[in-house]
C-alpha cells in the first residue's frame, strides 16, 4: 500500500518521462572487541535510487548508528559503559545526468578520490563535470566540506581543525558536528598511452573558509601512470607535489608518492596479489615540511597515523574460496619518513588484517575480521608496548 501511494505521488510529479526506482533499507549489526574495550554498533541505511529514461538518474542513501562502548583499561574513571548518542548522517546524495554520450554531470553528495588517493578522499558536498575526449576524459569538479560529519570526513589541516575536531557534540550544540569549511577544486585529465596504459594528470586547490586567524591554503599537482605489460599484472608510479601558504604568510612544500604491484595468481583460484607502497614527507627543513593532506583517514585499523610523513609498505593476499566466500589478508608495516630527534626511533612496527565474507544471498551478508598490531617490530614506541588487537564481527541484512 504505501509502495502504491509513493509511485501515485512521483507518477504526479514526474509525468514528463519514464523512470523505473527502487528502495530498501540495510540493517549492519557490529561488534568489536579489543584490548580494553567492547563495542556493539547497530546502523540502519534507508537508501533510494530512481533512473529516468532521459539520462538522469538519483540516488540517496542515510546512515543512522548508536555505538555502545565498554572500556576496561587503566583509568578507572574511563572505565565502563558509554551513553550511546544518535548518529545521523547523510551518507550519499547524487543526481547525475548524462547530456549525450560524451558528456554527463553529477551534483550532490557524491564521492572524490585526487589521482592517488593520498591528498583527498571520501565524499564531499558539489559537482563534477566529465567529459569523453576521445584522446582522453577530462573530469572538473567544485566541492564543499562544511556539512560532512567531522568525523567521517576527518579534515585536519590546522590547530584550529584539532581543537573544532575534539569538541564533542550533542544535539543541544550541534554545530560541533560539522566538518572545516574548506573548498576543494579539481581538474584531471586521463590520457590512454598505446591504447593499453594510462598517464593521468590532476590539479586540485583547497581553500580555507573557516574565518578564523589561523588559515590553511594548499595546492596539489599530481602525476601518474598506469602500466599493464600483460593482463593479469599491473603497476602503477605516482607523485604528488604539494604547496601551502598560511595565514602568516609562510610558504611550504611537500610531496607524497605511491607505487603498486598487483597480479592475478596463477592458481585455479581466483585470487589477487597486491603490493603497495605509500610515502608522505614529514619535517625535513623550513622549506620542504609534512606532507598534509586534505583528508587524513587513519593508515591502518589499530595504527592511528595518517600519510602526514609516513612511509608505508603493505602486501595483501585475495582469494574466493568459493562463490559465496571470500577471504583477504595483508601486512603493513609503518616508518617515520624524517628524523624527530624527540622520538626514540623511526619504526612504528606491522599490523597483520585477515577477514573472511560469507554472502549465501544477495541481501545478507556475514563478516569476520581480525587485526594485530606488534609495536615491537619497530622501535618507535616504549619498551614493553604490549601487542595491540581488535577482532570485529559484523551482520548485515537488506530489506
Amino acid at each position: 500500500m504505501k509502495r502504491l501511494l509513493f509511485v501515485s505521488i512521483l507518477l504526479l510529479l514526474t509525468a514528463c518521462f519514464v523512470f523505473s526506482y527502487d528502495f530498501g533499507l540495510l540493517v549492519n549489526q557490529q561488534i568489536e572487541v579489543s584490548n580494553s574495550s567492547f563495542g556493539y554498533i547497530p546502523a540502519f541505511v534507508p537508501w533510494f535510487s530512481l533512473n529516468g529514461s532521459n539520462g538522469l538518474s538519483v540516488y540517496a542513501s542515510g546512515y543512522f548508528s548508536l555505538k555502545y562502548n565498554n572500556y576496561n583499561d587503566n583509568n578507572e574513571d574511563e572505565n565502563g559503559w558509554r551513553n550511546p548518542v544518535l548518529l545521523p548522517e547523510l551518507s550519499r546524495f547524487s543526481a547525475a545526468y548524462r547530456i549525450n554520450p560524451r558528456f554527463s554531470i553529477e551534483a550532490g553528495r557524491i564521492g572524490y578520490s585526487d589521482t592517488m588517493g593520498l591528498a583527498a578522499l571520501g565524499l564531499f558536498d558539489g559537482l563534477r563535470l566529465e567529459a569523453d575526449l576521445g584522446k582522453g576524459k577530462l573530469s572538473v569538479g567544485a566541492f564543499y566540506t562544511g556539512l560532512l560529519y567531522k568525523e567521517t570526513a576527518m579534515i585536519i589541516m590546522t590547530e584550529s581543525d584539532i581543537e573544532s575536531y575534539l569538541e564533542p557534540w550533542d544535539f543541544s550544540n550541534f554545530g560541533n558536528y560539522f566538518a572545516s569549511k574548506r573548498l576543494l577544486a579539481s581538474l584531471r585529465y586521463d590520457m590512454p598511452i598505446f591504447e593499453y596504459h594510462i598517464l593521468t594528470l590532476e590539479a586540485l586547490a583547497q581553500f580555507d573558509l573557516n574565518g578564523t586567524e589561523e588559515t590553511l591554503n594548499s595546492q596539489y599537482g599530481s602525476m601518474m601512470i598506469e602500466l599493464f605489460p600483460q593482463g593479469k599484472v599491473g603497476l602503477i608510479f605516482g607523485a604528488v607535489f604539494e604547496t601551502m601558504l598560511d595565514s602568516n604568510g609562510d610558504f611550504n612544500m611537500a610531496i607524497g608518492a605511491l607505487a603498486r604491484y598487483r597480479m592475478d595468481a596463477p592458481t585455479p583460484l581466483n585470487d589477487g596479489i597486491n603490493v603497495i607502497a605509500k610515502f608522505g614527507s614529514g619535517l625535513w627543513n623550513d622549506t620542504f615540511t609534512a606532507f598534509l593532506p586534505v583528508s587524513s583517514p587513519a593508515q591502518g585499523i589499530i595504527f592511528p597515523g595518517n600519510i602526514c610523513g609516513l612511509a608505508v609498505f603493505s602486501a595483501d593476499y585475495t582469494v574466493r574460496l568459493h562463490y559465496t566466500v571470500s577471504a583477504e589478508t595483508a601486512f603493513m608495516y609503518y616508518m617515520r619518513s624524517y628524523n624527530d630527534v624527540l622520538a626514540k626511533g623511526n619504526l612504528y612496527g606491522g599490523e597483520l588484517q585477515a577477514s573472511v565474507a560469507w554472502q549465501p544471498l544477495d541481501d545478507l551478508r556475514l563478516t569476520v575480521a581480525a587485526v594485530v598490531f606488534f609495536p615491537g617490530m619497530g622501535n618507535a614506541y616504549p619498551d614493553g608496548t604490549e601487542t595491540m588487537w581488535k577482532i570485529m564481527a559484523g551482520f548485515a541484512i537488506s530489506f
